[in-house]
């Protein structure tokens, strides 16, 4: 059966679900991105210990899962717009990278962040010191990495010189702040002797 606008109705079904999926992968694309435009702009969101060893298995699953979307996606899309042999290679290796990121930050941060912003309290989690003499960089000066968290999650900027003197490696200590047994917004610190 035809429209008066000569396509069929199949067609017309079709549009809805391109659209559908189209609006699902952005908005799973931009809650991927949400934990790192939070620590752009200056949240210092740390993920619990026992949430990142609770959600490991299906942070890997969900990375998996995004990267193969993302590649599929990517190469789709290369089908359709001719590019060259090197700009293939390199969004074919680029591509799976950021898709597994995306999907692992959904699951293993981005939960925990939303739901700490909606239902946190003042909170008090204890965290493991792995390195508190780094120099750091222009963007994290005076740095406090801790152990068991994710690349880019585990360093508190701006800690000051004297508390990280006192500091070792292995030693815990308690961070402040808005969130829930999930994660904290790091506001302050307190060393457990």
């Amino acid at each position: 059966m035809y429209d008066l606008m000569g396509e069929s109705k199949e067609d017309l079904v079709e549009q809805p679900l391109g659209t559908l999926a189209k609006v699902l992968l952005l908005a799973w694309s931009l809650l991927g991105m949400l934990p790192l435009s939070a620590m752009v702009v200056g949240y210092h969101f740390l993920p619990s210990s026992e949430w990142m060893s609770t959600t490991s298995l299906p942070g890997l699953g969900a990375g998996l899962v995004s990267a193969g979307l993302v590649l599929w996606l990517f190469l789709k899309g290369a089908r359709m717009v001719p590019i060259s042999d090197m700009n293939m290679a390199v969004g074919a290796v680029f591509a799976p990278i950021f898709g597994y990121l995306v999907g692992k930050n959904i699951v293993v941060i981005a939960g925990p962040m939303i739901f700490a912003l909606v239902a946190g309290r003042q909170v008090e989690l204890t965290f493991t010191v792995a390195r508190a003499d780094s120099d750091g960089i222009s963007r994290c000066t005076s740095p406090l990495e801790l152990e068991g968290l994710p690349l880019v999650f585990d360093t508190l900027c701006g800690v000051s010189e004297d508390f990280r003197r006192e500091l070792e490696p292995g030693q815990r200590i308690v961070v402040i702040g808005r969130g829930t047994s999930l994660g904290v917004y790091a506001e302050g610190l307190r060393r457990i002797y």
